[in-house]
């Protein structure tokens, strides 16, 4: 019998310029960055994954980790055994040197494309290989950006757009103004979207403990789904552990971890009763299912941050996941524009695709017009 062995690992990096910029608290989007990341196996099979957005400074970086040293690593190994591959490449995060994120963020793009793999050698999309809790998933979008100029009826007006798109729920931006004056935002947004409409404010980190609970208190009325990140880097375990006895509301955050450990942490202390680990920025599919059994066992919901092609597969295989994330068309043109024949929102649902392991395809005419050097 013929050994399988991965041949070799192919990266294509992706800029796309969005055709408008998107401000959140702190950060300003400008371009959707990605990676496909594709594993030639010796049985004929590629495994393909695109692991999205983040810092375009990172990129190089990552594709250069690994072209070079992953691949290396990899280089004639057994592609399905993934839970040995990881921990080879796990090791490469141990380097001093060089941004930890990159190299992290590295392991995640082959990680992702080696269960891709293994989906399309068993012929199963890979929520089935993980549980098969559902096949359906509500759909929520980021929203909210901060737009000069706008007054609260404006993000009423996008809520509504939203919906018009087949969209269940908006995570929507605050943290870039006073809680008073995010809250009025906030108001006009569940006013628009109505009783049903599923509400995530979301500071990304924007918020000192005070304002926080300030924000929470006067959203509170109008019904949120659970508060995200709303406190500082700094000492946000402790700070949001303060808010959540301070205001009784769900909180959320991981998706600025780099791995389980830290994840279990925010779980564990209380901080948190839903994670979104992003599996591109934490180390893979690999780690968000490590996870989730740990959010389980705690009674922890689980989200994914952003990249549907990821989140809808990863959150349809388990009991206690959330929604699938995704943003408008104009905020996601890899989503909306790159994949061919993507299935349609409908009153606030997304099939998740049958098709083996992630389920897509991308446009490669589309690929090759945003593949930089």
């Amino acid at each position: 019998m013929t050994r399988l062995t991965i041949e070799r690992v192919e990266v294509i990096a992706l800029q796309i310029p969005l055709e408008k910029s998107f401000s959140g608290s702190s950060y300003r989007i400008e371009k959707k960055m990605a990676i496909v990341t594709r594993v030639h196996c010796s049985d004929g099979v590629v495994g393909e994954a695109v692991n999205g957005e983040g810092e375009l400074a990172l990129q190089p970086a990552i594709v250069g980790i690994i072209q070079g040293e992953l691949a290396e690593r990899l280089a004639g190994k057994d592609p399905s055994a993934i839970e040995a591959r990881w921990a080879e490449m796990w090791e490469s995060t141990w380097k001093g040197g060089r941004d930890r994120r990159a190299s992290v963020r590295a392991v995640a793009c082959v990680d992702c494309a080696l269960w891709d793999a293994q989906g399309k050698r068993l012929g199963a999309p890979l929520r089935k290989l993980w549980g098969g809790h559902r096949d359906e998933v509500q759909v929520i979008a980021m929203g909210g950006y901060y737009v000069d100029g706008w007054k609260p009826a404006d993000y009423g007006r996008e809520m509504e757009e939203f919906k018009s798109l087949g969209l269940a729920g908006c995570k929507f931006k605050v943290g870039g103004l006073t809680p008073a004056e995010d809250a009025e935002r906030f108001a006009a947004a569940r006013a628009a979207g109505g009783e049903e409409f599923i509400l995530v404010p979301d500071a990304n980190r924007g918020c000192s403990v005070a304002e926080a609970i300030e924000f929470a208190k006067r959203a509170e009325q109008h019904g949120l789904r659970w508060f995200e990140e709303p406190c500082h880097w700094n000492n946000d375990r402790r700070d949001m552990r303060r808010v959540r006895e301070a205001v009784g509301l769900p909180l959320g955050a991981g998706q600025s971890e780099m791995s389980l450990e830290g994840c279990r942490d925010l779980i564990a202390d209380g901080a948190v009763d839903v994670c979104n680990l992003d599996a591109s920025w934490g180390g893979g599919a690999t780690v968000w299912l490590r996870l989730a059994g740990v959010a389980r066992a705690y009674g922890c919901e689980m989200a994914h941050h952003g990249e549907p092609i990821l989140g809808g597969q990863l959150i349809a295989s388990v009991a206690h996941g959330t929604y699938m994330e995704t943003h408008h068309p104009l905020r996601d043109p890899l989503f909306h524009k790159l994949v061919v024949d993507r299935n349609p929102f409908k009153k606030g649902w997304y099939k998740v695709p049958d098709a083996p392991g992630w389920g897509v395809k991308l446009d490669p005419a589309l690929v090759a017009k945003y593949k930089v050097n």
